[in-house]
């Protein structure tokens, strides 16, 4: 099973140099509501680039069972990797989930919602960045309301995006 502790809510592994993860990693994180195993994401020229693109994460495959058990998890961050195929199963299970973000990988051939990865994903999933990055807007919900850390659910629409979500 997982080292880390099982009533873990928001796990952020961003910048952490992982290029794969053991398939059995998440096991026994029945509670995680959000997964950032985002890498670089810094632009040339931003203060820290070049710092953080030797830490960012460089995730090149996924696991079939990666995100096995993960019932509660509602976004998953995997963009800015190296991620070049998806498992046809990887997101089985992951009822909850609302944000997806996989843009800015090398996916060959390119990725797109017709995937059978995505089949299992239902309705719930209201987001899903492939090609570009649509924004913060539930996040920031559950941080503007102390609701980051709720293990309540909605599977209506995500919030609106505010005037200073676009300024960001």
């Amino acid at each position: 099973g997982s080292i880390l502790p099982p009533q873990l809510r928001v796990l952020n592994l961003e910048f952490n140099e992982l290029e794969e993860l053991p398939e059995d990693f998440f096991k026994g994180l029945e509670k995680l509501k959000v997964l950032w195993l985002t890498g670089n994401h810094y632009q040339p020229g931003e203060k820290g680039y070049k710092k953080m693109k030797a830490a960012g994460n460089r995730l090149q495959l996924l696991h079939p069972k990666q995100f096995e058990g993960l019932a509660n998890l509602q976004v998953l961050l995997l963009h800015h990797n190296r991620l070049e195929t998806l498992p046809q199963k990887v997101f089985e299970g992951l009822r909850k989930l609302r944000v997806m973000k996989l843009l800015d990988n090398q996916f060959q051939p390119a990725l797109t919602r017709k995937h059978p990865a995505f089949s299992k994903l239902g309705k719930v999933l209201r987001q899903l960045d492939l090609d570009e990055d649509s924004g913060d807007a539930l996040e920031d919900f559950w941080e503007s309301t102390s609701t980051y850390l709720s293990d309540d659910f909605s599977d209506g629409p995500l919030p609106e995006r505010t005037d200073e979500d676009e300024e960001l």
